[in-house]
């Protein structure tokens, strides 16, 4: 007399049917995805055992629900994860990466970019207050929270002649005249005479 070949749960015999094995235990596919199957993280179903099914974590997908979690790129056989989530490579790069502070997007390794007091431009972004062109890597200077180029710090900032405008090559000499008191003679020169 041979031995039953029967399903664990149901006590169908599985002669020459599918079955799965599960923990020592042989069921017949109706039973193993009624009891045994293990329920998909991403679309709430049972992983079936036709099905493809990946784990990380005791948590479980189906190949096909396996997907980053900000772009929703499948994720089979490439690399993934960041704080417990199911991340690609690439959003997890972009989300650790710092962010400008012209557009707020995140700066990526090996974008061209401008530091300044802990703070970091796409080249691109880093750009005159004042004009709006892009300073990049060229001199600038800083006022506040404000960035000019050279053009319009020198037009914004820089000390001019109280009679004819232009502005002053070097700080001017401030003199009080010894004759009238309370006059004071402002000059470039080298010499004035008082």
């Amino acid at each position: 007399m041979s031995e039953r070949f029967d399903c664990h749960y149901c006590r169908d015999p599985l002669q020459g049917k599918k079955y799965v094995q599960k923990e020592g235990r042989h069921c017949c596919v109706k039973c193993f995805e009624k009891i045994c199957a293990n329920t998909c993280i991403e679309c709430k179903k049972p992983i079936g055992a036709d099905s493809k099914e990946l784990h990380f974590k005791n948590r479980y997908w189906h190949d096909s629900c396996f997907r980053c979690f900000k772009c929703y790129t499948s994720l089979v056989n490439e690399p993934f994860m960041k704080d417990n989530k199911v991340w690609c490579s690439n959003c997890t790069a972009a989300e650790d990466a710092p962010r400008c502070k012209g557009c707020f997007k995140p700066i990526i390794a090996g974008d061209q970019n401008v530091e300044y007091k802990k703070m970091v431009w796409h080249k691109d972004c880093f750009t005159c207050s004042q004009c709006k062109k892009v300073i990049g890597s060229g001199s600038f200077f800083p006022k506040g929270d404000d960035f000019y180029c050279v053009s319009c710090h020198e037009h914004k900032f820089a000390k001019t002649c109280a009679k004819c405008k232009n502005d002053l090559e070097e700080e001017p000499v401030w003199l009080t005249t010894k004759m009238n008191p309370g006059t004071i003679i402002v000059s470039n020169a080298q010499s004035v005479p008082v």
